[in-house]
């Protein structure tokens, strides 16, 4: 269902013609409504940042609605040199290297990993498949972060100074320069640079926007029973009308929850399939 569609089966339904800036606010409250009662899986995006040394600071993306997951993994880039069939590289720095990270770069073998450090050169698990020399990158493992409250950050490091590698993460509160955007805090302060993956609900584009949607698409009776509920609150429609309004999209709603909180979050195999019983 396109908005042209949806604008049609609710006036249909509602036997009015709306105007459109009203038309648009009932859809968009309708899509509010449904995001926040269950988030799929279709609705997520993922996002990378860096977090420097330092700065216990990390910015929300602009459409953020929630967290699904927040990883941190350590990311160094630096030049080094190797012969072809050498499983050693001599490297410009080592700081931030450490055994087991992955190593990737022009002349590098396929899956390299760090094997021993000494010195400035870098001993790898597999051979240079070419000479090597240029930026080469070094990547650590990933690291999930636990989500706590501000004040278990502030009470647990106190101090900026104290940096380690970061364990936890709250979620901030408005940045100081843009009240609309939001900011993670991590705990301990990182003590070196790393990468952040931040796998989060957003809010899509509003079909009013767009046309399509993946909800109109999809789940199409939600978002035209929740359409209709605004709009007869707007019209203050008869309260048979309304119950009954409600209660479609009360069904409607339920299918969605099982699909978002249900299906999309199990196993066959460890949870089991859903079963009716039946007589």
């Amino acid at each position: 269902m396109n908005y042209t569609q949806l604008v049609t089966a609710v006036s249909d339904y509602c036997e009015n013609s709306f105007p459109t800036t009203d038309m648009d606010t009932f859809i968009r409250q309708a899509e509010q409504r449904v995001y926040n009662i269950a988030q799929p899986a279709n609705l997520r995006k993922n996002v990378t940042g860096s977090l420097t040394t330092g700065n216990k600071y990390l910015q929300c993306p602009a459409d953020f609605l929630s967290v699904y997951s927040l990883s941190v993994y350590p990311y160094n880039t630096t030049t080094a040199t190797g012969s072809s069939g050498a499983n050693t590289i001599v490297v410009a720095s080592t700081i931030g290297i450490a055994v087991g990270q992955q190593v990737t770069g022009t002349g590098i073998g396929t899956n390299a990993l760090v094997r021993s450090i000494a010195g400035t050169t870098v001993t790898l698990t597999v051979v240079n498949s070419a000479a090597v020399s240029g930026s080469v990158v070094f990547q650590g493992d990933y690291l999930y972060l636990l989500n706590k409250d501000v004040n278990f950050i502030r009470e647990a490091y106190p101090l900026s100074a104290q940096v380690s590698e970061p364990k936890h993460y709250a979620i901030f509160g408005p940045r100081s320069d843009d009240v609309n955007e939001l900011t993670f805090i991590v705990g301990p302060t990182p003590s070196a640079a790393y990468n952040a993956e931040l796998h989060y609900y957003y809010y899509p584009e509003s079909i009013v926007t767009a046309g399509t949607s993946w909800l109109g698409d999809n789940f199409d009776s939600v978002l035209l029973y929740g359409t209709i509920c605004e709009a007869l609150v707007y019209m203050k429609g008869e309260g048979d009308m309304i119950t009954v309004a409600n209660e479609r999209y009360n069904q409607a709603i339920a299918l969605y929850k099982n699909l978002a909180d249900g299906k999309q979050r199990m196993d066959a195999y460890r949870d089991g399939q859903v079963r009716t019983a039946v007589s």
